[in-house]
């Protein structure tokens, strides 16, 4: 008897070790895909270069993200992006390096700058790569700003997203168009682009649906995007850096013990 119970328990605990060695595996391989989600985005050494007063807030549910930003910067003209593709972990990770790659080409290789036309290709490109692939309702939320710091103007393009901008203790929402890249979207979709003129000391705002959305509170509601816009117009007196960490705080106080329910990406910057 005492035979037949050592021989189980060795059984279990190969078993367990073996478990244990394909969750690293496992865990390694998001944490490397991580890494090259980020390589190809390359944000983390653009970001703060172009955006001196700025950050980003990511909290992925996953190791890696079906939330992407784009930073790039030609000249005197700031390309800035802010995506929420479908899903989240891996295959979410995955319509984000798809969507990041098209934005690259359009960007850089076709030289496209005007927010716009720059999502309608993206939406026509989109399609007609997941179509191939045989890929049914996928597609992202996005919001792009296009930034001319010499002559002070913003032009932003969005789907599905917004864009906020604080003044002067104000804050103005530049809703995008009621539409997504990809789904069933037309090919030939227009966009709006909104111009701005902005003043020194404008702060603005990119971010994917997951804060808003993120349950927690006394009665387990949605933290609501009203409570997001006076979030932000209470922290106006702190710099960019206390910005981030403020949101990740009241996020993680909001929710406590309740899981986290999408990836959230925020994206705050001063001009």
């Amino acid at each position: 008897m005492e035979t037949l119970l050592l021989e189980k328990t060795e059984i279990i605990e190969g078993q367990n070790r073996l478990l244990e060695e394909k969750n690293k595996a496992i865990t390694d391989s998001l944490n490397y895909a991580k890494l090259i989600q980020n390589a190809i985005t390359h944000k983390d050494e653009r970001l703060c270069e172009v955006l001196p007063q700025s950050f980003l807030l990511e909290m992925p549910l996953d190791i890696v993200s079906g939330d992407f930003v784009r930073v790039d910067k030609k000249n005197d003209k700031i390309s800035l992006a802010l995506a929420d593709c479908t899903g989240h972990g891996i295959p979410g990770a995955l319509m984000s390096m798809i969507g990041c790659t098209l934005l690259n080409s359009i960007v850089n290789c076709e030289n496209k700058v005007h927010p716009s036309l720059i999502l309608r290709t993206l939406n026509y490109k989109f399609k007609e790569l997941t179509s191939q692939a045989t890929i049914i309702n996928d597609g992202m939320d996005i919001g792009f700003c296009s930034i001319d710091i010499k002559n002070m103007q913003l032009d932003f393009a969005g789907a599905h997203r917004p864009l906020y901008l604080i003044r002067n203790g104000e804050l103005t929402e530049i809703k995008g168009d009621n539409l997504s890249i990809g789904y069933h979207t037309p090919n030939a979709v227009e966009f709006k682009t909104h111009s701005l003129q902005l003043q020194e000391g404008d702060t603005l705002y990119l971010f994917s649906d997951g804060y808003a959305d993120q349950f927690g509170g006394e009665k387990g509601k949605k933290f609501s995007t009203k409570r997001l816009k006076d979030t932000l117009l209470s922290i106006q007196y702190l710099n960019m850096d206390e910005q981030g960490e403020h949101l990740k705080e009241v996020i993680n106080q909001w929710k406590k013990d309740l899981a986290q329910v999408d990836d959230i990406c925020v994206l705050g910057f001063r001009v």
